[in-house]
């Protein structure tokens, strides 16, 4: 038991990643093709379909390889990084 109160009780330096020191988020609008910052999703990319600049939120729909609906989620625009930008 005391291994994992000391586990708790330690303090850690949080150190920025990638999506921490960039500002390429801000960029991205309804339409945009981007990439979510989480672990082992390489190669998957969602459509924007909506951002709320009040929220700092977008609603991101995950594109299939065979043309159908992907889920939808609600993420922190923060965490987006576009790749193919809307006309």
């Amino acid at each position: 038991m005391g291994f994992i109160k000391n586990f708790f009780a330690k303090q850690y330096v949080w150190k920025p990643n990638g999506h921490d020191t960039t500002d390429q988020w801000k960029s991205v609008k309804t339409g945009d093709i981007v990439e979510f910052a989480m672990t082992m999703t390489e190669g998957i990319t969602y459509a924007v379909e909506s951002v709320s600049n009040d929220t700092m939120e977008a609603k991101i729909r995950r594109q299939t390889t065979d043309g159908t609906r992907g889920e939808v989620y609600t993420v922190g625009l923060v965490m987006l990084r576009p790749i193919a930008v809307a006309k």
